[in-house]
């Protein structure tokens, strides 16, 4: 009786291990894969600058500091246009109206006392010649700018640029997978995937405050930028 019991239990897990068996040498037939990352870099001369020109003014009283920001603004705007730069590359962005205080200096800790107001407006410019830049920077301080933020460049055709980097990048991850496979002994097969994780080129700041005694064209060095691609590949192996 116990012979019999044993072999029935046996004959019912027979088939339970032959169908575990199955999905198990499918997962190691999809695994048969090989997944490289490449990279690719293309070098490019930025050509177009963005700049952040402000004009800060302080006054008596809050009408006054208005008045005479708005005027001095008002040139700076006249200027811009007369340098060739689009109205749709001026674009406000900031516009600020402060009280000044005055410390007390009496012992007995008075709170600030207001002695005038300080407005600032600040405008985004967009210089597509650059090689105009430095005489742009000049006249705008000359103009009444009496603060500039920051500079960053960019690149106007960067896609082009970029195409090529992922070029290179699948070249480079192709190499790999070749490099690899050969290495391990089997035989390179189909190309089954392709992910594009690219980032791209970061523009290069520049911060500094401009004075009004400025006499001549600001010099100004725009470097390269470098453009980054990152790909990766998954190919099959025999």
């Amino acid at each position: 009786m116990n012979t019999r019991l044993t072999f029935v239990a046996a004959l019912l897990l027979l088939p339970l291990g032959i169908a575990a068996q199955e999905p198990h040498s499918e997962t190691g037939s999809a695994n048969r894969v090989i997944v490289v990352s490449g990279t690719g870099e293309v070098n490019g001369v930025p050509d177009v600058a963005e700049i952040n020109v402000g004009v800060v003014v302080e006054a008596d009283s809050a009408k006054a500091a208005l008045v005479a920001n708005n005027d001095q603004m008002g040139r700076l705007l006249d200027k811009l246009k007369q340098l060739g730069i689009a109205e749709k590359d001026i674009q406000t962005s900031s516009f600020n109206v402060a009280p000044r205080y005055q410390r007390s200096r009496n012992p007995d800790g008075q709170p600030p006392k207001i002695d005038g107001y300080r407005v600032t407006n600040q405008v985004h410019i967009r210089v597509r010649k650059i090689e105009s830049l430095g005489v742009v920077l000049d006249q705008v301080v000359t103009a009444g700018a009496n603060q500039i933020n920051g500079i960053s460049f960019s690149i106007a055709d960067s896609e082009t640029l970029m195409d090529e980097a992922r070029n290179k990048a699948i070249r480079d991850g192709k190499r790999k997978a070749g490099l690899m496979a050969k290495e391990a002994g089997v035989k390179l097969g189909q190309l089954v995937e392709i992910r594009d994780h690219s980032g791209g080129g970061q523009p290069a700041p520049m911060r500094f405050m401009a004075m009004a005694e400025a006499r001549s064209s600001v010099p100004i060095q725009t470097g390269e930028q470098t453009l980054s691609a990152q790909v990766q590949l998954t190919f099959k192996f025999e």
